[in-house]
């Protein structure tokens, strides 16, 4: 049921063969406090009834929008979505995940408090099989913060991460942003984004619910998903070099640079049996390390097609 009134907040759904979560996350999201929103469902070819599950809903919540596609990607998703939003906010939901009731008022209301660009909520590690929910709350304390504090903490992947979904964002800093089609498309945009924010606010509330399943893309482990993590890596170092800000923050992508190795590191030897032989393995030890260093040098120069075109880990010669 799409109306055309303006309304003040975007949720964007990518949505792709969650039919067995589908339901649980849209009455989430029907079930919101705050009702000036619109819902803009993208389904990226999903060959299960998630397709069907959207159509009813259309029909139930108001100021929805269902879109398909062929299947091109969650990145692909979100920008559709990014293309179709007519609110002041936006805020991204997975579609095999939910909310509390008022998710949508309690970020809301903070930035309208705090005139925060951003709004960032705790939320719950939610695990499908034993239907447990465990807490997770920010390292990083309650409070206003500007965008430098934010990059501090957010480039070396500790006290800040980079999910799109525990988040209200005012539109204007998705302004000439779109996601690269990697899996790790989050992280390759989200330092711009928050580059772009004056004020971020953390609050304590525990929000969002992330489920845990076997199947999430996060748990999976190949060669193509850990060479789209590098390249996720290599653009935030290009973000660095076109912003000319790497010396301010060359400690904290440092310390990025050394979780990066230590997980490709142990990837690499967990994907051994997909090599064709031994010394494959080494020779992908030397180029992520190889590209790792060059991405700590001041004379790092990749071009986002050059970093799109990387393949640190290969399966043959």
């Amino acid at each position: 049921m799409f109306k055309q009134a303006k309304p003040t907040i975007s949720i964007i759904l990518p949505v792709h063969n969650t039919s067995s979560y589908l339901e649980e996350c849209l009455n989430s999201i029907h079930n919101q406090s705050f009702k000036n929103y619109e819902l803009i469902c993208v389904d990226d070819g999903s060959s299960d009834n998630s397709y069907e599950i959207l159509k009813k809903y259309e029909k139930i919540i108001t100021n929805c929008k269902v879109i398909h596609q062929s299947n091109q990607g969650v990145a692909s998703a979100r920008n559709e979505g990014l293309r179709n939003v007519s609110g002041d906010y936006i805020v991204f939901i997975d579609s095999d995940d939910f909310i509390e009731y008022n998710y949508l008022e309690r970020l809301y209301n903070e930035s309208c408090n705090t005139n925060a660009d951003v709004v960032i909520c705790n939320f719950y590690r939610y695990y499908d099989n034993s239907k447990l929910k465990l807490p997770v709350v920010c390292k990083k304390s309650s409070g206003i913060y500007s965008n430098y504090d934010i990059l501090k903490s957010l480039i070396p992947d500790n006290l800040i991460h980079s999910y799109l979904w525990n988040k209200l964002w005012k539109k204007e800093l998705f302004d000439n942003i779109k996601f690269p089609s990697i899996k790790y498309e989050d992280i390759s945009i989200m330092c711009d984004l928050f580059y772009k924010a004056k004020k971020v606010s953390i609050i304590s509330d525990s929000l969002y619910y992330y489920r845990i399943r076997k199947t999430s893309i996060v748990r999976s482990y190949s060669i193509s998903t850990q060479n789209d993590y590098v390249k996720a890596y290599g653009f935030i170092r290009l973000f660095l070099k076109e912003k000319n800000i790497y010396d301010k923050f060359k400690f904290s992508f440092t310390l990025l640079s050394i979780k990066v190795f230590l997980v490709m590191f142990f990837i690499n030897i967990f994907l051994i049996s997909e090599y064709k032989s031994l010394k494959i393995t080494f020779e992908n030890f030397a180029s992520f390390y190889n590209f790792i260093s060059c991405a700590n040098s001041s004379s790092y120069n990749y071009s986002t097609e050059q970093i799109m075109n990387l393949e640190v880990l290969q399966s043959s010669n």
